[in-house]
């Protein structure tokens, strides 16, 4: 199978999934190549502009609005979906386009209103789908509701194990509705230059590479990354460079991506079932907590499972308590923008712009979706006995003060 043939074949296993047309889906090497594509064309077709979006997001989200020579936008997010809300009010005459997140795999509703503005305004909606593969939001005939979706195979997203790949679903009925950005996103897509030989052999050994890291004593591991940094023959998540608003040129998937891909992908319907049955128990046994709260109650097949704790302290202690029992747990956005700008005003932020983003992203632990049932309970148990015990100390207090002093003879 060429690369032409495996190019296609993955095309064909999203449109099977999303119930889609796998002409409308191309691929690229790293999700945020697609995105840089998609809005230097927009930038060159309706020249310069805002793009709204949120600080709630890893920085390679906003890096390639920054290399369109655009200019992010931020909008405060809704602490019931951790996306983007009243996007709106942020709408100028020269905004371009807005972003919705679908933040850890929770569809967005807001993106039917947002699209509704976009279509009168001629904004341009774009999908940010990197949590939820394949899932798109549909309006009510089941049809893609975003102008273009972006789609990720990369670390730490619902396929574990294929690392790099990004695929954008250009929606067809942007041909009517502007057939000449339509036109160009597509010819730019198709035509995105083959990646280095260089680029392709450090892919091939991010696996290798990334398991020693993990394996060797942290006391080591700066130092080894760093090596392999400064050697360049490793491509790390984030590269350093992109933390300086900026990132590589974009590159088309390769063959080997391709590969990996189709070799995991079939699994996806099966994973799927599986995070959504693993939220369900978070829902079930979580609900009742009172020192912290759950987010999501809808039926989704949640990336990770986001639980809002009362302050930053007790959302370290319940972190520190379950990641030294072994388990990933992340700490999604924390800090905005993560892993974090060298300077915010690269990015145009400023800290004012989102008090509910700033004021919840320090509370919000994401606790595993892709486990055994066995292991998701596990993890609901070492939660709830330091629960436990602060509420047990608390009614062991009151009930101290309620008994009456006995009398001193």
């Amino acid at each position: 199978m060429n690369l032409s043939e495996s190019n296609l074949a993955v095309r064909e296993k999203l449109a099977k999934y999303s119930n889609t047309d796998a002409n409308d889906w191309f691929l690229c090497l790293k999700a945020r190549y697609g995105m840089a594509t998609v809005f230097k064309t927009i930038r060159n077709t309706l020249g310069p502009g805002d793009v709204i979006t949120t600080p709630y997001t890893c920085i390679t989200s906003v890096n390639p609005i920054l290399v369109a020579d655009l200019k992010p936008v931020y909008a405060d997010i809704d602490p019931t979906t951790l996306s983007i809300t009243d996007a709106n009010k942020h709408i100028r005459k020269h905004t371009r386009a807005i972003v919705v997140q679908h933040t850890l795999g929770i569809i967005n509703q807001e993106i039917q209103s947002i699209g509704k503005t976009c279509k009168e305004e001629g904004i341009i909606l774009v999908e940010d789908s990197a949590h939820c593969l394949a899932r798109m939001a549909l309006d009510n005939k089941s049809r893609p509701i975003a102008d273009i979706s972006i789609h990720s195979f990369g670390v730490e997203k619902v396929l574990q194990n294929t690392k790099f790949g990004g695929a954008i679903y250009v929606n067809p009925r942007l041909k009517k509705t502007n057939p000449k950005l339509y036109e160009v996103i597509v010819h730019n897509l198709i035509n995105l230059p083959e990646a280095p030989r260089a680029l392709d052999l450090k892919i091939r050994a991010y696996r290798t590479q990334n398991a020693i890291l993990q394996r060797v004593p942290n006391v080591m591991k700066n130092g080894l990354r760093n090596f392999l940094l400064k050697t360049k023959t490793f491509e790390p998540a984030v590269t350093p460079i992109e933390q300086d608003a900026t990132q590589a040129e974009s590159y088309a998937i390769t063959d080997y991506a391709c590969q990996v891909i189709l070799k995991n992908i079939p699994s996806l319907p099966a994973d799927y079932r599986r995070r959504e049955q693993n939220t369900e128990i978070y829902q079930k046994y979580l609900k009742s907590a009172s020192y912290f709260h759950i987010i999501s109650e809808k039926k989704e097949p949640l990336l990770a499972f986001p639980v809002v704790f009362e302050d930053s302290h007790r959302a370290t202690e319940a972190y520190n308590a379950l990641a030294s029992s072994g388990y990933f747990i992340r700490r999604w956005y924390s800090p905005l923008l993560y892993p974090g700008p060298t300077d915010n005003r690269f990015y145009f932020y400023n800290p004012k712009m989102s008090p509910v983003a700033e004021a919840m992203h320090p509370r919000v632990i994401c606790l595993p979706t892709n486990l055994s049932t066995v292991e998701t309970k596990k993890i609901i148990n070492i939660l709830y006995p330091v629960q436990n015990h602060v509420e047990n100390y608390k009614q062991t207090v009151e009930n101290s003060l309620d008994k009456p002093k006995k009398s001193q003879k």
